[in-house]
């Protein structure tokens, strides 16, 4: 476990366990806890006096289980995805608990990590010209979350537009490629799903009589731009889309060119081996076994029956 502390001089320290937390609690202003486990939660709770229940509802759908408001505290989590490895996206539960000036969030990964050091250094810059108030908190993530998710929207795209260009380079197409299909399309899902839980819960802090009017405006201000981010989401599911057709009617093309040649080589196999059935039968009276060319004449027979589909299927430009 690793807990980051941020106090009212703005200097941050990391420790490792509950026990090297300081009595005075008083100077601290924000916790991070990353990779926590059951009994460091119960810690927590008794050295901070909060109520962590809502670490139990990050599996739940209904919005009221991520989004908790009390007259003691505001907690609410969400998910967020990332980009764990080979272009999968995983998504982890992040929870903030706010409570007397404290923000305290938990989290199993660090997800600081997927933000741009640009970015981050800026909010973080911002902070410390400012007021260490739970609406500055609160700011700083309601403007860092949304830019990280038009970040990975515009990586998803760049990944969509990369695959269509080399499909269009390919004259062959498996299963694979729709499978890659698939996987960017299952990528897309999850962060949609994490953008729409996310919006909702600020949706619910604009509803807050816990934050400032300022604040509230400036959750408007980002909620439209996630609505724009959502668009491109949406985007990127009618690339994928428009993307699966395209592989699908190649597949179903180069399957119908081999079905023609089946086709092709069932008729002019088919008949020949007709004729040479015919006379493979072992009737008595069969006129061209006493012909003097009867041989030659099946063979020849034989041959026009092979080459006539093969012309008849040139007319029709099968062999083309």
């Amino acid at each position: 476990m690793i807990i980051e502390l941020l106090d009212k001089n703005r200097n941050i320290s990391t420790i490792n366990s509950t026990e090297e937390i300081l009595a005075d609690l008083s100077s601290i202003k924000s916790v991070q806890i990353i990779n926590y486990a059951k009994d460091d939660v119960r810690k927590l709770e008794k050295l901070f006096g909060i109520d962590a229940a809502i670490l139990n509802n990050g599996d739940d759908i209904e919005i009221s289980s991520h989004y908790l408001e009390e007259t003691s505290q505001l907690a609410f989590n969400f998910s967020f995805p990332f980009f764990r490895f080979q272009n999968k996206i995983e998504e982890v539960i992040v929870t903030f608990i706010l409570k007397d000036e404290v923000m305290i969030s938990f989290m199993a990964v660090n997800f600081e990590q997927f933000i741009q050091e640009s970015k981050r250094q800026q909010y973080f810059d911002n902070l410390k010209s400012g007021t260490l108030t739970l609406d500055a908190f609160l700011s700083m993530m309601i403007g860092i979350v949304p830019d990280y998710f038009a970040d990975l929207t515009e990586l998803l795209s760049k990944n969509i537009k990369t695959l269509y260009s080399n499909l269009q380079k390919q004259k062959s197409f498996s299963e694979r490629e729709l499978d890659d299909i698939t996987a960017l399309k299952f990528n897309n899902l999850i962060v949609k799903e994490a953008l729409n839980e996310f919006r909702r819960i600020l949706q619910l802090l604009r509803k807050s009589k816990k934050i400032t009017v300022e604040t509230k405006e400036t959750i408007l201000f980002e909620l439209n731009d996630l609505t724009v981010i959502n668009e491109y989401v949406e985007n990127n599911f009618e690339r994928l889309d428009d993307l699966k057709d395209y592989v699908s009617n190649k597949i179903d093309l180069e399957q119908n060119r081999i079905f023609k040649t089946l086709t092709i080589i069932t008729m002019c196999v088919s008949v020949p081996m007709l004729v040479a059935g015919i006379y493979g039968m072992n009737f008595k009276y069969m006129p061209e076994l006493e012909w003097k060319y009867g041989y030659l004449y099946v063979i020849l027979l034989l041959l026009e029956s092979f080459i006539g589909p093969l012309i008849w299927f040139k007319r029709k430009k099968w062999l083309n």
